[in-house]
């Protein structure tokens, strides 16, 4: 392998890297958002059923 092909590769494992770690990111965020839409509904149901076991 020559120089070139090298740094090319180099280049494109660092890219592609890159790009993993950023889809990572974007979906770690997108599941904390779902995960803490299901706490908040799972709370809404737990306070209900604690007023209806009041009344």
């Amino acid at each position: 392998m020559t120089d070139h092909e090298i740094q090319l590769l180099t280049i494109g494992v660092a890219i592609g890297m890159y790009l993993m770690l950023l889809v990572q990111i974007t979906f770690g965020i997108l599941d904390d958002r779902r995960d803490r839409k299901a706490a908040r509904a799972a709370q809404a149901q737990l306070d209900a059923a604690r007023e209806r076991a009041r009344a």
